[in-house]
């Protein structure tokens, strides 16, 4: 076991001298995490408002005058087009309206998502819409009908999650996302360094001709490795939990203005402590498997760029069920999916952070990945001890 530290030691060291890896793999997460969650969502929601509140040219082609006065009663200004589309087209208007033979058209550029053209178009929608049920109830009124009668009942719809879940929001499906994600990056870093990065520098070898056995310089490389991995996994984490409140806190009308009753933006861990230990031994698991395998990889590079082009593919073998976590909702729950390495881990953790995670799902995922790990360790031992694996270069 001296032998075993001896090597954790030595690489450790390694890594803090760089602060370049320290940065990107334990600070830089924590900062990018709110920006990364809530950015994106701020900027385009305060370019939304500003875009409802401020007046927009429409153009308009053989409107009848109720209906330039409801765009008018919405904040827009009608203009004479004589080609809409093309104008639209052109950019030279945001929106435009024809009218022709009782029917409305309206031309926007919306292929592009939320864009001003796609705001613009939506209140031309809610003028117009307006106006049609201003119609529809003069029109019932002069037959001597309630316009009540349109709506016989009213439907309310209630959100029946789990607290735990409604409360976690969209974490359920960040910290599951950067977790996993951060596991791979910052095991990644050391896992190359300590196997084609000392081949390029010609220290592998010495430290192989030690008295040491394989087996512990391997556990003491994976070891290092594994400690980078959920350091970087970690800070991401921390940085997605300072988003959920410290952010949250600054922008929380902003934030519910633009949630409007849908799914929470952001969210709060709120877990019993044995979820957050649950979490934590799920991600140490994860973690030991991954680090093995790119310890294989990496030792089996001849050289740094080829090992980070190897493990460039496995980062994006693990990006498809991770964006498929999200319609984990329409899964049939199969025993077996808990026993599938790594969509097993993406999956309880889904359930953890949603508090719906059973217990037989929890143990048949920590004993598959725990055999996954020592299988994947088993390999990079065997590859430490291949003479053609080791001196490929």
């Amino acid at each position: 076991m001296d032998n075993v530290m001896r090597i954790f030691r030595k690489e450790m060291l390694s890594v803090l001298r760089e602060r370049r890896v320290i940065f990107s793999t334990l600070i830089l997460p924590i900062l990018l995490m709110p920006l990364l969650m809530y950015g994106p969502s701020l900027l385009l929601g305060n370019a939304a408002r500003k875009t409802v509140e401020e007046v927009q040219k429409v153009g308009v082609r053989d409107l009848p005058e109720a209906a330039l006065e409801a765009l008018r009663a919405a904040r827009l200004e009608p203009v004479p087009a004589a080609d809409p589309v093309a104008e639209v087209q052109e950019k030279k208007l945001q929106a435009a309206v024809v009218y022709e033979g009782g029917n409305y058209t309206i031309y926007g550029r919306l292929s592009g998502g939320v864009t001003q053209s796609s705001v613009v178009v939506d209140k031309v929608e809610g003028a117009l819409r307006a106006l049609k049920e201003q119609e529809i109830a003069r029109t019932l009124r002069s037959q001597g009908i309630s316009p009540a009668v349109l709506e016989p009942f009213r439907i309310t719809t209630q959100d029946a999650s789990p607290k735990q879940e409604r409360s976690a929001g969209l974490f359920a499906f960040f910290i599951p996302y950067f977790l996993v994600l951060f596991i791979l990056i910052g095991g990644q870093v050391v896992a190359i360094d300590t196997t084609a990065g000392e081949k390029e520098k010609g220290t592998l070898e010495a430290l192989l001709a030690t008295p040491a056995p394989l087996s512990q310089v391997v556990l003491g490389k994976a070891l290092a490795t594994l400690v980078v991995a959920l350091a970087a996994a970690l800070a991401s984490v921390g940085g997605i939990v300072l988003g959920g409140t410290v952010v949250r806190s600054f922008f929380a009308q902003q934030l519910e203005a633009m949630q409007g009753g849908g799914t929470q933006l952001g969210g709060a861990l709120a877990l019993e402590p044995s979820g957050y230990l649950a979490l934590l031994v799920t991600a140490v698991l994860f973690a030991a498997m991954m680090v093995s395998v790119q310890l294989t990889l990496g030792l089996y590079a001849r050289s740094f760029k080829e090992a980070q082009s190897y493990m460039a593919p496995l980062q994006f073998v693990f990006i498809l069920p991770l964006i498929a976590l999200q319609f984990s909702d329409f899964l049939t729950q199969q025993q077996w999916y808990y026993a599938l390495p790594a969509f097993n881990v993406m999956l309880l953790l889904d359930g953890i952070v949603k508090g719906s995670a059973q217990g037989w799902q929890i143990s048949l995922t920590w004993a598959t990945t725990l055999v996954f790990a020592v299988l994947a360790l088993m390999l990079a031992v065997r590859n430490f001890r291949r003479e053609e694996v080791v001196f490929r270069n």
